[in-house]
């Protein structure tokens, strides 16, 4: 080899980008770039670390405000809680008592069963009487009205007032006897002339010293309706 050669300095290495040591010497020139007067490069630097001091100032500001206003909030959380309690205690209270008064009404009621079936039966008796009358026939009309056609001679023996569920009619029958058949015709005939009654027929008669007869008919509800 020459002298040339061996009197030649040795090229250093070039460090390669994002080694350790690159980044230290990055933060050397940094550091003393802040350093030197007039220079406007700002630095930043981030603590996530908290200090054992500031612990202990978190720790004193939170004791101060649980002795200061936490106070207020912490009596006025217990208070509410206890009001919750005595209110559902006293809804409870009430609730037994609300049960007992009906266990009492109960048994009372209980007691009235028999009354209730009697009154409800004497209630529907009274409305099938009301409905009769309203629906029905007038029989002491028809008694007074046979009473008034009959004639003087004429002595009434029975008379059957008769009402058919089925059909909705009702049907007469008059048993007498008289010494005359001329009083016999006359009654007949006021009766079919009556507007209270239809369909008079002379049913059945007989002649054994007097004359004995029935008459029978239906009543027109029409005409002799209750009243």
């Amino acid at each position: 080899m020459s002298d040339s050669a061996k009197d030649s300095p040795k090229n250093p290495k070039k460090e390669e980008p994002g080694s350790a040591s690159h980044k230290k010497e990055e933060l050397l020139t940094l550091d003393k770039l802040a350093m030197k007067k007039g220079s406007k490069l700002p630095i930043f630097r981030v603590n996530l670390l908290m200090r054992k001091e500031e612990q202990l100032k978190v720790q004193a500001r939170l004791l101060k405000w649980l002795l200061s206003s936490g106070r207020f909030i912490v009596v006025f959380v217990e208070l509410l809680t206890i009001g919750a309690f005595v209110y559902r205690y006293k809804l409870d209270t009430d609730l037994a008592d609300l049960q007992d008064k009906i266990k009492e009404q109960v048994l009372y009621i209980q007691s009235l069963k028999n009354d209730e079936a009697q009154i409800r039966q004497t209630q529907f008796q009274l409305a099938t009487i009301k409905q009769a009358r309203n629906d029905g026939t007038n029989y002491s009309s028809v008694l007074v009205k046979i009473a008034g056609l009959t004639p003087k001679n004429i002595k009434l023996l029975n008379i059957t007032i008769n009402t058919t569920p089925a059909s909705s009619q009702t049907t007469f029958a008059v048993t007498g006897e008289t010494p005359s058949n001329l009083e016999l015709s006359a009654f007949i005939r006021a009766l079919q002339k009556d507007p209270a009654f239809a369909g008079a027929t002379l049913t059945n008669v007989s002649f054994e010293g007097t004359t004995s007869f029935t008459i029978t008919g239906t009543i027109a509800t029409k005409g002799v309706k209750s009243s």
